[in-house]
C-alpha cells in the first residue's frame, strides 16, 4: 500500500513501520526544516518526502495532481485535515469528505452544523473583539477560544466578573512557533457557554459513514482558566454508552470514512460535545488504545482510508492511562528521577520532553508539559494510579524567573 500522509506525524509511521505500507509525506518546507524533521523521517526507510503549501493555501494540489500509486491519503496533523480530505476527493479516494473535513477544522463552523442538525449544545457567537465577548458574557462565565487553533492553544476559561481585555489580548496572541508555515495566517474567534460536568473523548473509526470502533476516555484537565489536558484513561467506561451521541455527530457533519477525535462534558442534561478533530487523537491516546485493546489503531485506520476490509476488537482486555509531567514556569536546572520511574508496577514508559537549560512558560497550551508517564492496568483505576505514581517519582527542579 502506498500512503500519502498530509502533515508529518512520527507516531504514524512508527505504527506503521512493521507492515507493508509506504508513506508519503506531503509537508510545509518552513516546518520541515524547523522542526528537523530529516532526522527523524530516516529512521523510516519506506518514506519520502514532498513539499507543498497546505496550512489555508491550496498550492499542495498541484503537488498531489503529480503523484501516482496512491492507495490512502491521511492527514498527519490537525492543521492538515481539510487538505487531506479534499486530496482524497482530488484522487478518488476515501476520506472524511471536504465538507465534513472543513466543519472539524472549524468549531464555530461546527457549532453551527450541529446545531442545525438538532445536536443540543451551548449558546455561542462569533466574536470580534473584547467588547464582544463581554457583552455576549453579561457579566456571566463563558469559554473564549480560537476557532481554528490546537492542543488546547488559546482556550480560556472565564468566571464571572473576568477580566475580558485581558482574556481577548491572551486569546488572540496565543503563539505555537515551529506549529505554523511562515506566512500570514486568518483566525476567528469564538464565545460559548461553560459546561459543567466531568469530561470524555470518544475515538471512532468509520467507514461509509458507520461507527465500527468506539472507545471512550476519560479526562483530566489543569486547574485555572487554561483547560490543558494533564491525564487520560482509557477505556472509561462502555463505548455502548456514547454510540447515540457519537453516531448523532457523525451525522451531522456528514463525515464518510476516517478517525474522529470528539471531546464532551456529560452535563446534567447529557452529553454535550465541546470539539471534535478529523484525526487521530493526540496525547498518546492512540497508544493508550492500542495498549487497552491490544491492536494497531493506526492500521485499521489507514486501511480503512484504502477501502481495505477491517476488524478492530469490540471490547478493551485492560486498562491504560497517561498521567502529564508539569512544573512552575522558570528555567529547567534538572529532571531526574526517569529511572526511577520507569521501574515502577505498570508503567510502559516515561518520556520528558524538557532539559536543563529549557524555558518552561505557565501551562497555557499541550505544548508547555514536560513529559509524561504511560501505564496499564486490570482496571481504569489501576491504570491511572500507576501512571501518576509515575510522574510523581519525576523530580522537575526550575529556577523560576523574575
Amino acid at each position: 500500500m502506498r500512503l500519502l500522509l498530509v502533515g508529518y506525524n512520527d507516531s504514524v509511521l512508527t505504527a506503521l513501520d512493521d507492515g507493508d505500507t509506504s508513506v508519503v509525506v506531503l509537508e510545509e518546507r518552513d516546518l520541515w526544516e524547523a522542526k528537523g524533521l530529516a532526522a527523524k523521517a530516516a529512521r523510516h526507510p519506506f518514506v519520502e518526502v514532498v513539499f507543498g503549501r497546505y496550512q489555508q493555501d491550496d498550492q499542495f494540489l498541484d503537488v498531489v495532481a503529480g503523484l501516482t500509486g496512491v492507495d490512502a491519503v491521511a492527514p498527519g496533523l490537525e492543521y492538515a485535515v481539510a487538505a487531506a480530505a479534499r486530496a482524497a476527493e482530488a484522487l478518488g479516494l476515501p476520506g472524511a469528505g471536504a465538507r465534513a473535513a472543513t466543519a472539524l477544522r472549524d468549531k464555530l463552523t461546527l457549532r453551527e452544523v450541529t446545531t442545525a442538525a438538532g445536536m443540543p449544545g451551548p449558546r455561542f457567537a462569533e466574536v470580534r473583539s473584547a467588547a464582544d465577548v463581554a457583552a455576549f458574557a453579561g457579566g456571566g462565565p463563558c469559554v473564549l477560544k480560537p476557532s481554528g487553533r490546537q492542543a488546547s492553544l488559546g482556550v480560556l476559561l472565564l468566571d464571572a466578573g473576568a477580566d475580558v481585555e485581558a482574556a481577548w489580548a491572551a486569546t488572540t496572541g496565543a503563539d505555537e512557533g515551529n506549529q505554523l508555515a511562515r506566512r500570514p495566517m486568518s483566525w476567528r474567534y469564538l464565545v460559548e457557554e461553560r459546561l459543567r460536568g466531568p469530561e470524555f473523548s470518544t475515538e471512532c473509526l468509520v467507514v461509509g459513514g458507520r461507527v465500527v470502533f468506539l472507545n471512550a476516555t476519560a479526562k483530566r484537565t489543569s486547574a485555572g482558566p487554561a483547560p490543558v489536558e494533564v491525564g487520560h484513561v482509557v477505556p472509561a467506561e462502555p463505548a455502548d454508552d456514547w454510540r447515540e451521541p457519537v453516531s448523532d455527530l457523525v451525522r451531522a457533519v456528514g463525515f464518510d470514512t476516517g478517525i474522529l477525535h470528539a471531546e464532551w462534558v456529560r452535563t446534567a442534561e447529557g452529553p454535550r460535545l465541546v470539539e471534535c478533530a478529523g484525526r487521530p487523537p493526540g496525547d498518546r491516546i492512540v497508544d493508550l488504545v492500542d495498549l487497552a485493546y491490544r491492536t494497531n489503531l493506526t492500521r485499521h485506520w489507514v486501511d480503512s482510508l484504502a477501502g481495505r476490509p477491517i476488524d478492530p476488537p469490540a471490547t478493551a482486555s485492560r486498562a491504560a492511562a497517561i498521567a502529564f509531567i508539569t512544573a512552575d514556569p522558570g528555567t529547567v536546572l534538572s529532571v531526574d528521577g526517569v529511572e526511577d520511574a520507569t521501574a515502577l508496577p505498570g508503567v510502559e514508559r516515561v518520556d520528558v520532553l524538557r532539559k536543563a537549560g529549557d524555558t518552561l512558560a505557565d501551562l497555557r497550551s499541550s505544548w508547555d508539559r514536560v513529559g509524561s508517564a504511560i501505564a496499564v492496568g486490570d482496571t481504569p483505576a489501576e491504570a491511572d494510579a500507576r501512571a501518576r505514581a509515575a510522574v510523581a517519582a519525576v523530580r522537575v527542579e526550575v529556577k523560576a524567573q523574575h
